[in-house]
């Protein structure tokens, strides 16, 4: 393999594991540390950073080889429908990601490691069999996001306040995982896939979706209303209110927009909400 054919494979390998939602998962475990009240720094943080990273990545890919013949209608871009990557490939770069993740989790003990494990199937099973059932595959994919939180919490040894930021993961995620229904129903309806875009139809999902987010944004005011953070929470989060209001707003006009646009935005979105947590503890 020459070089440039062997940077362009590495270049298709990164991209099929999503390095931003790596990275979120990343600083969602760190955030969950120092959520616990108790010292969050130094190796036990790393390795569970680094372990939700790894398990994050082989989770992504993995789902991206399943979701192969859907993406080449949805996605046609990313690494596998494009023909950068192949799926074999793909398929032993998960389990290697995997692995490693794993065994970054059990080195820093039982606990830890039970819940990088339960993640691990968690993924597979809404690959494999979640993900083809509506509300079902939705659920899995916003507890497993929200546990990202208790795990960094976990890894320093006590669980603090971690329900919060995990409380609003979930939720977030749900809400997101419909707009992505629906935004990608063209894509599912030919490949005879079931969402709940697809068996609500892109109105009522949308509409669902929207149900969704308004838990959340109701759900974000009760930390500052009871005193457990204080204005330095609520300046971030109310803007990221305002940035789920809107997208919403756009959805319910639009019940089947083009492209990933709205999914994109709420992802970006995430940043917002993980900095109100951190300026909420530090306060």
């Amino acid at each position: 393999m020459t070089p440039l054919k062997a940077a362009a494979s590495l270049g298709a390998q990164i991209a099929l594991t999503r390095p931003l939602n790596c990275a979120i998962a990343a600083l969602s475990v760190a955030i969950g540390a120092v959520t616990s009240g108790v010292s969050a720094a130094g190796w036990p943080v790393a390795a569970a950073a680094l372990s939700a990273v790894f398990i994050t990545a082989a989770g992504n890919a993995y789902n991206d080889v399943v979701d192969l013949e859907i993406d080449r209608v949805n996605r046609p871009g990313r690494p596998l429908p494009s023909g950068r990557l192949q799926p074999r490939s793909a398929r032993r770069l998960s389990v290697f990601l995997a692995v490693v993740g794993l065994a970054l989790a059990w080195s820093l003990g039982p606990f830890t490691g039970v819940i990088a494990a339960v993640v691990v199937v968690g993924l597979a099973t809404y690959s494999e069999a979640l993900k083809t059932r509506p509300a079902w595959g939705n659920l899995m994919v916003s507890a497993l996001a929200a546990a990202a939180f208790p795990f960094g919490a976990a890894a320093v040894g006590a669980w603090g306040r971690s329900w919060i930021p995990a409380a609003f993961a979930f939720l977030f995620h749900l809400g997101r995982e419909i707009v992505k229904d629906v935004e990608d129903i063209a894509g599912d309806r030919a490949m005879g896939a079931h969402t709940l875009a697809i068996d609500l139809g892109a109105r009522r999902a949308a509409g669902l979706a929207a149900v969704v987010y308004l838990l959340l944004v109701a759900a974000t005011v009760v930390p500052w209303s009871h005193g457990l953070y204080g204005w330095g929470y609520l300046v971030p989060v109310a803007i990221l209110d305002l940035l789920v209001v809107a997208v919403m707003a756009r959805l319910l006009r639009t019940p089947e927009p083009e492209g990933h646009e709205l999914s994109r935005t709420l992802t970006g979105g995430m940043a917002l909400g993980l900095l109100a947590i951190v300026l909420g503890e530090l306060q």
